[in-house]
């Protein structure tokens, strides 16, 4: 033990750094998860179901509200203004307030007209905006820590927040007649309070000194990527927003369980992905896209294989995080997964575009999807109930990988990966997806199949390690 904490303190600082982001990652997914068998055994599924609607509001108003200013451009403030960042970090906050304000007013003006749309009570959306107003401040600071890599506070607060809302929610709804305010109120109040600490914090760090000259360049920076990011958060929760207005809040309740448990392989490839993009980007300096190719399709291989795993296991899973109330939801699991694995290969393709500075084709290529999933959706909810929009899911990020494949095609002019081979891996996954819910009732040959994967990757297990290798390395 002694010799793994002094290897540890050689570490580099940045590599500790990122090695603290993603535990306390792993830890803030894993409390998630862990507690929401124990919503869906406290809460009915229409209460469940509205408090998924309000989340799913909650995020994508909020790309709107506070202007995504702790993203991308904000680490640019940190570049330009090394020796003023508090105060680029209070004037960004107080800009991001003002938004906030003026998108405010205009909702609480239009809440009569569109009441019946938001599917949210009055006080729920004074809930909504005071947390818009106070949320940015935490959020300036993590990005803050995160850039100057000071870890060791970040991961503490990082963790103590994703530990106190579901403690306090929890016990707002034992408590509490109206277990939708008390879960909503409870868990939300409790950041609220956190975030308003960070708020004066930031004020007192900059002397609540703020300086307008900041503002011009964030909003002209921002501006152009507001649809990308709404279009990538409203292609994975558009459906549920669909299926609450289309059906009901039940209906929404089994499809957000069953998209909890598919999206549980995105944590898989996060931490991935975080390996793989300095890797990517070094190559592509050096322009060795074979290289690139080379530790790409093994680490693609190794999801697709979680993939299957995934969806073999639905299920289990689902009997786990939920009542038996829940059971039908198995059913959607398989699409959703076979869409994440489309996801996927968008990242694969986007980095490399990213690379070369072209995000306009990614915005296109989730602006595209996204208008396909609401159209799609709609029709298929409508006609076949809330199964059908995981369906809507696979089809749209197919679309999207296949719009960012041409985008980098066009950006690089060259041959970077195994088309035949991704192909080839993209229909099996799918087959699987759509073949599954026929040995659902055969657990004997469910756990075949996964019997087979583990064998495959016992055999491959030189290659795998190799590759596991190259990127720790870089």
């Amino acid at each position: 033990m002694t010799k793994i904490i002094n290897k540890i303190k050689l570490l580099p600082k940045g590599v500790k750094a990122s090695i603290a982001f993603f535990f306390a990652s792993i830890i803030t997914s894993g409390i998630a998860y862990i507690v929401t068998p124990i919503y869906t055994r406290i809460l009915s599924p229409e209460v469940y179901g509205q408090t998924s609607v309000f989340l799913t509001w909650v995020s994508l108003l909020g790309y709107v509200a506070m202007f995504c200013l702790s993203y991308g451009v904000f680490n640019n403030g940190m570049v330009d203004y090394p020796d003023k960042r508090d105060e680029y970090s209070f004037s960004m906050l107080i800009l991001s307030n003002i938004i906030t304000l003026v998108f405010t007013a205009i909702l609480i003006a239009l809440y009569p007209v569109i009441k019946s749309y938001l599917e949210m009570e009055f006080p729920l959306v004074l809930l909504m905006c005071t947390l818009f107003l106070f949320q940015p401040a935490y959020n300036f600071w993590i990005a803050k820590q995160r850039y100057e890599l000071k870890y060791k506070t970040t991961v503490i607060w990082t963790v103590v927040c994703a530990f106190a809302s579901p403690v306090i929610a929890i016990a707002c709804i034992l408590c509490s007649d109206n277990k939708l305010y008390g879960r909503l109120f409870g868990a939300e109040l409790t950041l609220i309070v956190i975030y308003i600490g960070f708020y004066f914090y930031l004020a007192a760090k900059s002397k609540w000194k703020v300086n307008t000259q900041y503002w011009k360049a964030a909003l002209l920076f921002n501006l152009p990527l507001i649809p990308h990011y709404l279009s990538t958060y409203l292609l994975s929760n558009s459906n549920k927003l669909l299926i609450s207005n289309i059906i009901g809040d039940s209906a929404t309740a089994y499809y957000s369980v069953a998209q909890s448990v598919a999206m549980i392989v995105t944590i898989v490839w996060s931490a991935v992905n975080s390996s793989l993009i300095p890797y990517t980007y070094e190559k592509c300096k050096t322009k060795e896209y074979s290289k690139i190719s080379n530790i790409t399709m093994p680490i693609l291989t190794m999801f697709a294989a979680v993939c299957v795993m995934a969806i073999m296991f639905a299920p289990e899973v689902v009997a786990i995080m939920a009542t038996a109330d829940y059971t039908e939801a198995i059913y959607v699991i398989p699409p959703i997964v076979g869409g994440v694995f489309f996801q996927v290969q968008y990242y694969v393709y986007a980095n490399i575009v990213y690379y070369y500075k072209k995000p306009k084709y990614v915005m296109f290529a989730s602006v595209s999807s996204v208008v396909l999933n609401l159209v799609l959706g709609y029709f298929l909810i409508s006609k076949f109930g809330y199964l059908a929009a995981g369906y809507s899911t696979l089809i749209c990020y197919f679309l999207q990988a296949t719009l960012d494949y041409f985008a980098m095609k066009k950006v690089v002019k060259e041959k970077v990966y195994n088309m035949r081979y991704i192909g080839i891996l993209s229909v099996i996954v799918v087959a699987i997806a759509l073949l599954s819910n026929l040995v659902y009732g055969l657990p004997l040959v469910r756990y075949g199949i996964v019997l087979v994967l583990v064998l495959v990757c016992v055999l491959l297990r030189k290659k795998i390690l190799n590759v596991l290798k190259v990127m720790k390395n870089k």
